[in-house]
């Protein structure tokens, strides 16, 4: 090939690839104009689940699921939410991008806690009556009779609130009723620890880097921290009265401890291990997400029907939402449908 030849064949190929570099900036900026923060609260005096843009602080849509809704997971590969429902035993499937249920799984039991691993291929419920975990295939959720197929894993007493480490390997389970956090080897489903934390654990979150492992102990009044690396405590910090669910930032300096005895939130800097500020919010707070986008958390109130908004800078409450009927948002309730 001449040198003329060949440079207008560089030429060529230099446009094809600009095209196609153009192209995807323009795919990836539409979708993360799609990709907005939505907050779905679970409303257990209502049967439904509130859809909260975070652009407007305005419920959007509202989402029938089965009865007492409490517990709630998000799969955002497959844009679907995971609700539990107390007393119909059961689990709702929902589409994000439609807001409307798709499915609805029927089980012997009364699920509370949930979490997906992280490939989202199973789904994990707490059974809070018999003290075992449930293990879903995601896959098979939507066939008919999905709630009697699944795995099985005894556990401590009274399973609560359920998170996966950050690299996917362990389930850490909050048994409220024996003091401890259980830990699941995702692999083959055994149990290969059992930690001694507080009095009643129940909601848990991991730190920004996955390092630390925030457990709330409802009647201890304190949060307990585990060092997910070796699995042992590592600080106990004393928040407010009846503590119920925890998140963290981004970066895991800050954790923010919701207190249904004392209506407030509980900021902690994880650095100095201490409480920095409380935050007065709505009546008998239980869910709690942070919102990286805006760096607001949002808080779900029971008594009120509502949730709040904090701003992460200032600490302080700017605005509440109303929701539903006891509104509890089990879980990590932010979700970016896409």
């Amino acid at each position: 090939m001449g040198r003329k030849h060949q440079g207008l064949f560089q030429v060529t190929e230099w446009n094809k690839v600009l095209k196609f570099t153009v192209t995807a900036i323009l795919i990836l900026l539409s979708s993360n104009v799609v990709a907005e923060p939505f907050a779905y609260i679970t409303n257990q005096g209502a049967d439904t689940v509130s859809v909260v843009d975070l652009r407007l602080d305005q419920v959007v849509a509202t989402i029938p699921t089965g009865k007492a809704p409490v517990g709630i997971a998000i799969d955002h590969s497959q844009n679907r939410l995971y609700v539990s429902n107390v007393e119909s035993r059961s689990v709702s499937i929902i589409d994000m991008m439609t807001n409307q249920a798709i499915g609805e799984v029927k089980l012997e039991i009364a699920p509370v806690g949930l979490t997906l691993s992280k490939t989202a291929s199973q789904l994990f419920v707490a059974d809070w009556f018999h003290d075992r975990i449930f293990v879903f295939d995601t896959d098979k959720l939507l066939d008919v009779d999905a709630g009697k197929t699944y795995q099985e894993v005894a556990m401590g007493k009274a399973p609560a609130g359920m998170v996966i480490s950050r690299e996917g390997a362990s389930l850490y389970v909050a048994n409220r009723d024996s003091d401890e956090v259980g830990v699941i080897d995702v692999r083959n489903l055994k149990v290969v620890n059992k930690i001694a934390v507080g009095k009643h654990p129940f909601g848990m979150a991991l730190g920004g880097d996955g390092r630390n492992l925030y457990v709330v102990n409802v009647e201890g009044n304190s949060v307990s921290v585990i060092d997910t690396r070796r699995d042992v405590i590592i600080a106990t910090i004393k928040v407010g009265e009846h503590p119920y669910c925890v998140t963290t930032n981004p970066d895991g300096s800050r954790a923010y401890v919701t207190n249904t005895g004392a209506d407030s939130v509980s900021v902690i800097d994880t650095k100095l291990q201490k409480v920095i500020a409380t935050i007065p919010v709505s009546g008998f707070p239980e869910g709690i997400s942070y919102n990286a986008k805006q760096n607001r958390i949002y808080v779900a109130s029971w008594m009120d029907d509502a949730i709040d908004v904090i701003d992460a800078k200032t600490n302080q409450k700017i605005n509440s939402v109303a929701t539903g009927s006891k509104s509890r948002a089990f879980g990590e309730f932010i979700g970016n449908p896409h």
